[in-house]
């Protein structure tokens, strides 16, 4: 499958779990309305690493890809979600095709990573 014709039909909810988080790397800072996007997609799972405890949205386009959407819970440095993907998604115009793909109105890239690959 050619990601960079993510099919918004395609994305589904999946645990954050099942996703390696070796296999997982930031690729952007994204704004979205965080009751905007628990009402089309669902509650979010809380997950916890060494760094803090998190809000997380997982998701799967298929073919083995993942991302996540995380919010720190109780500090959060900054707006918005930390937008991670698989290597397969890792690529400059991958953020802005995941925002479009989440359906949710007025959802943008605040920033992007400088190491994304060129698509």
């Amino acid at each position: 499958m050619d990601f960079r014709q993510l099919d918004p039909a395609c994305v589904k909810r999946i645990l954050e779990r099942e996703v390696s988080l070796r296999d997982i790397r930031y690729i952007a800072q994204v704004e979205v309305d965080p009751a905007a996007l628990e009402y089309r997609w669902g509650s979010p799972e809380v997950v916890s690493d060494y760094l803090a405890e998190w809000v997380c949205f997982a998701f799967s386009p298929g073919e083995g890809q993942a991302f996540f959407l995380q919010r720190e819970v109780h500090h959060p440095p900054a707006p918005g979600f930390i937008l991670s993907v698989t290597r397969g998604l890792f690529f400059t115009e991958a953020a802005e095709l995941i925002v479009r793909a989440l359906g949710i109105a007025g959802a943008r890239v605040v920033r992007m990573t400088e190491e994304a690959w060129p698509g």
